[in-house]
């Protein structure tokens, strides 16, 4: 009972906060909210005190991928429940196609600031889950290898990687040339949890004869490396409380970094830049590889009429055609960094337009997503709306943003798309991010001029 409660605490934990791909609207929040900094170490909070607790700090749901909802659930004319209908699913396929959920939960996060800079104690619990795919894989789920007989189905773009892991980190960022340079920096400690991911090079295709309709299948580098999973799914094989032991400490863990710098090229206009995740992790405990070598298999086909277990047949049958076997070898995967650049036009002091780019680095691809923006400052009152734009499908989203300081309570409301609020089932993502923070020490960093002198009164 202990374990499944810790087990149900740390998912629960998870899916509170779960953080949109480029976070564009979050992003603008800037300063404010002291969790940004999570996304630019160059952000100096205006308050000499934060605090985020678990359940305050953040809470969130997202989804993003490069097919529409409407397009996974489908639901026939006629009929009352939805499936998924793969052939709906390939006529929505792009030839590439990326699919990515990036889930963060804020445990803590204490900010203190003083007339040397900002200084930040974080620890964050995070799965990050990328899955790239082409419409041969689509194709292959929906029609088999009926539309391709005399050609080949290639399986080489489809590639998948899931890291779970929790960070305990320091971050500190301080001003330079007169406060015209911001430069920030994050260290922490990172530990691997959960991580399945396909071999770097895997490749496979299986084509298919016109004359005989034989198989020719072909596999190169065909593993697949996990860790924790066997603990998760498999845990009476081990001994008690090793989960509950894994999960608190273990041996996956090793050093990250994150870096961003400001500057102002003039008091109206600002850029930035940031890296995230700088850094990897070496599984060394709980890994099962699970291989298959490298083979060029002909299968002809199986007699199975009139056989009472023919599934297992055409299985063995298979199966015979390739060796694979499973190891307990360490592997090291890099994090897969996030960058940011952003321009900012301040026509005045409570005004701001943003013109920011985002990219995950994941499986060496470089393909961007930019925003704008535009924030208004009201006292006590932030708000703000955003515009981004998907150049893999077209996509286009508005979102919006605010955040209230009401005495020592902030609050804060985050999302890239509020369109998916009008017919959701037409959208390919969907996210929104709120919480509670503990602030104090707001005036102590005022500009000087925003602060009433009573005396002159």
């Amino acid at each position: 009972m202990k374990r499944l409660i810790l087990l149900s605490i740390f998912v629960l934990t998870l899916v509170t906060n779960v953080n949109a791909q480029g976070n564009f609207s979050f992003y603008q929040l800037r300063e404010i909210v002291p969790q940004a900094s999570n996304l630019q170490p160059a952000f100096i909070p205006q308050n000499s005190f934060s605090l985020g607790l678990p359940g305050l700090g953040g809470v969130g749901v997202t989804f993003q991928g490069d097919f529409e909802l409407g397009d996974l659930l489908y639901k026939p004319n006629g009929f009352g429940d939805y499936t998924v209908d793969f052939d709906v699913l390939l006529a929505a396929t792009n030839p590439t196609n990326f699919m990515n959920l990036d889930v963060t939960a804020n445990l803590l996060h204490l900010g203190i600031r003083n007339k040397l800079g900002a200084f930040s104690l974080f620890a964050n619990a995070r799965v990050k889950m990328d899955f790239h795919y082409d419409d041969d894989l689509m194709e292959f789920l929906a029609n088999g290898n009926s539309n391709r007989i005399g050609g080949a189905i290639s399986f080489d773009e489809t590639m998948i990687r899931l890291n779970s892991f929790h960070e305990i980190g320091i971050g500190y960022a301080k001003t330079f040339l007169n406060e015209r340079l911001t430069v920030g920096a994050r260290v922490k400690m990172v530990t691997g949890l959960f991580h399945a991911s396909t071999a770097e090079g895997a490749t496979g295709s299986i084509a298919t004869d016109a004359d005989d309709f034989t198989w020719t299948v072909n596999i190169q580098n065909g593993t697949v490396n996990t860790a924790g999973l066997d603990l998760l799914l498999n845990e009476s094989d081990y001994p008690d409380n090793a989960l509950q032991d894994y999960l608190i400490s273990n041996d996956n863990s090793s050093m990250a970094f994150d870096i961003g710098a400001k500057f102002d090229i003039l008091k109206t206009l600002t850029v930035e830049a940031s890296v995230m995740d700088i850094g990897s992790i070496t599984w060394k405990e709980t890994m099962v590889n699970y291989n298959t070598a490298d083979t060029t298999a002909i299968i002809s086909g199986v007699q199975l009429r009139g056989l009472e277990n023919s599934d297992e047949v055409l299985e063995d049958s298979v199966t015979a055609k390739f060796r694979s076997n499973e190891t307990n070898m360490s592997f090291k995967t890099t994090l897969a960094k996030r960058t940011y650049a952003a321009i900012s036009y301040r026509p005045s002091k409570d005004d701001r337009f943003s013109f920011t780019a985002y990219n995950n680095h994941v499986f060496g691809r470089f393909e961007p997503t930019y925003a704008v923006s535009y924030n208004r400052k009201a006292g006590q009152f932030t708000f703000g709306v955003i515009g981004s734009f998907r150049g893999r499908n077209n996509n286009t989203n508005i979102g919006f943003n605010m955040a209230a300081n009401l005495g020592p309570f902030q609050l804060y409301l985050a999302t890239d798309n509020m369109m998916v609020l009008n017919k959701p089932e037409l959208r390919s993502k969907a996210d929104i991010r709120f919480g509670i923070n503990l602030m104090f020490g707001y005036k102590k960093w005022r500009n000087p001029e925003r602060v009433v002198n009573l005396d002159e009164l």
